[in-house]
């Protein structure tokens, strides 16, 4: 899969958020003990031998810190997609989350000798200055990654789904789609990344994105609604004569068919 200005797959897999839970405080922690910069040695040190002690402290607060974050990512990931800006955003959040919460720390072990705000302003320069590396090389690789997955892809099982200015707004193969569904002035595209379900909202009709559809083996099953057929478990009808299209993969919604459609989506099953 593939995407424009969305935030390729590959960075928010559970392999990446995992690596940038355990990654980030890790690389802290060693940077900072192997190479003791002089001005956060001094602060970190506080003239009492407790460069160490307080090390490992901000360590397992930054920690703290990457797995809420990472844990959310996922949450928000799973019902929709960042954009490559939204997700240098949050690496700015997480950022800042973490300078207050080690300026908190600091601040009560220095007994007051430093204001929170001021002591806020040190702890983000030195996480920013530290930080940056980590956050740039762990970047590289997983953009690298994406853009190996991509090319790896053929073209021709590819959708481009454009929006009301022909923009193109995702990208994906043809078989993780599961459905499209119609929604007033925009459409629901029902994916498959991997094991897990996702949705993405485009601003756009299904008059207009018909096309794409059938030429990539969708097929209309409803007014609202085409269905990817590789991804139909089987066809039900209940006792009122409605019939609806049970997925393959679980936990999904029954897709309504409508009987004008019955026929030609049976025969490809």
């Amino acid at each position: 899969m593939a995407q424009t200005n969305l935030l390729p797959p590959a960075f928010t897999r559970i392999v990446s958020l995992v690596t940038y839970m355990l990654g980030i405080p890790v690389f802290f922690l060693v940077f900072t003990i192997l190479y003791r910069p002089q001005y956060e040695y001094r602060l970190l040190e506080m003239g009492r031998d407790m460069f160490s002690f307080n090390v490992t402290i901000v360590s397992c607060i930054l920690l703290g810190v990457m797995i809420l974050s990472r844990t959310l990512m996922a949450i928000y990931t799973h019902q929709g997609r960042l954009t490559r800006r939204g997700w240098w955003l949050w690496h700015v959040a997480e950022i800042t989350a973490m300078s207050l919460f080690m300026s908190l720390y600091m601040t009560l072990m220095y007994h007051g000798e430093y204001t929170y705000y001021s002591m806020a302003g040190i702890c983000m320069g030195i996480l920013t200055s530290t930080l940056i590396y980590p956050y740039t090389l762990l970047y590289m690789i997983w953009n690298a990654m994406a853009e190996k997955e991509t090319a790896s892809m053929d073209d021709d099982t590819l959708m481009r789904f454009r929006d009301q200015q022909k923009q193109v707004k995702l990208i994906i193969a043809s078989a993780a789609v599961l459905y499209v569904e119609a929604k007033e002035n925009y459409v629901l595209i029902r994916y498959k990344d991997g094991d897990v379900v996702k949705e993405y909202t485009l601003r756009s009709s299904m008059v207009a994105l018909e096309e794409l559809m059938r030429k990539h083996g969708l097929v209309r099953c409803q007014r609202s609604y085409y269905i990817n057929p590789v991804h139909v478990k089987v066809l039900r009808k209940d006792k009122e004569g409605s019939i609806s299209a049970e997925l393959t993969t679980p936990n999904q919604k029954a897709i309504p068919v409508s009987p004008r459609y019955y026929d030609a989506l049976a025969a490809m099953l």
